[in-house]
Formats: structure tokens, sequence, C-alpha cells
């Protein structure tokens, strides 16, 4: 074989193995929210399909002028209500000193995970933090605004799947079915 085709074959399977990491990212860049000890932020989720290497999340952050306490990022399988209970996939914890008094895009980088289609998966951004702002965390999107791929540039990610709201269990619709047609009864008795 030729060095021209070695090095070529060489280069293709460099980036054929190389891909590069995907974050989660609630991309707001409105309204802030703080993150202490009594604020925890937490988005649950499913993925529309299996999406690799993700790693981490890229979130635009600031610390309060007199924060001294560090600051983590989770993902673990399953719902909010096993936070703390349930194996991280992922951890990543950030200390103060990192941060800025402005907004900035912050990384919580790791070694990246996979997610599966059909799996719930919950995030979640907690600190020891205490509640007055000056000693808090802010983020742009809290636990109300949606998440969303994106590259380490902050980018949107392009890669194929999406993170989709985690599909009610069939016994939770029946129950909202079922509450539903009981309010609607007691109004027509009313």
């Amino acid at each position: 074989m030729n060095r021209y085709l070695l090095a070529s074959a060489v280069a293709c399977s460099i980036v054929a193995s190389s891909q590069a990491s995907v974050f989660v990212s609630t991309g707001h860049t409105g309204a802030q929210v703080q993150c202490d000890y009594q604020h925890p932020q937490h988005w649950t989720y499913s993925v529309s399909q299996d999406v690799g290497d993700i790693g981490g999340a890229l979130l635009t952050m600031k610390v309060g002028s007199q924060t001294t306490e560090s600051i983590s990022f989770v993902i673990f399988e399953g719902e909010y209500s096993a936070f703390g209970f349930a194996t991280n996939m992922l951890s990543v914890t950030l200390g103060a000193n990192v941060f800025s008094t402005q907004f900035t895009a912050m990384m919580f980088g790791s070694t990246p995970i996979a997610l599966q289609a059909g799996h719930t998966y919950t995030a979640v951004l907690f600190s020891s933090a205490l509640d007055p702002q000056s000693e808090a965390y802010f983020i742009k999107g809290g636990s109300e605004t949606p998440l969303a791929f994106v590259g380490e540039d902050g980018e949107p990610w392009t890669g194929g799947g999406e993170i989709t709201p985690p599909t009610p269990a069939p016994g939770a619709i029946a129950l909202f079915g079922l509450a539903s047609l009981g309010c609607r009864l007691r109004r027509r008795a009313v």
C-alpha cells in the first residue's frame, strides 16, 4: 500500500471515530432563576432516539459576589423523586472560583454517557450555597425551561435525536382522564 493511501485511510478512521461531545442546555437568554440549597433546578426528559457522547451541560450562569460553595450538575435515570438515591450516570462539580459575576456559558464537562430512547432521565443543578443572592448561583432558564442538545460551541446540535418531555405511564393517563371526567360531572351537578 503506498504511503498516500495509508495516510488517507488513517485520516478517515480518525475522523470517523472522533465525535464532538453533545451537551444539554436551556439555551435561554431571558429571565434568570436562582440556584441554592433551597432552589435546585431540575429537568425530567426522555430522548427521541438513542444519543451517545453526552458530555454534560452548557449553561449560562453567574455567581453571587460572596458565593463560596460549589455547584453540581448530575444526570441519572429516573424521575426527580429519585434524586439523591439514584446512581448518577454523569456528575460534575464546579467551584465558585471558576464563575464570574457576569453571565457566562459554563461547561459542566464529564466523561461522555449515552442516553437511550424510551428511558426517562433527570438532570439536576444543585448547590449547598445559601439563599441570599450574594451567596447563590443564577442560571438563565431553570426548571421551567426545556432542555435542548447543543455542541461545545453552544450552537444547536443536529446529529439526530431531541430531548422530549417524558411520556406519562398508561395508568397516569387513565387517572388523568378519570379526574377530568369527575370534574365535568361535578360541574354539571352544581
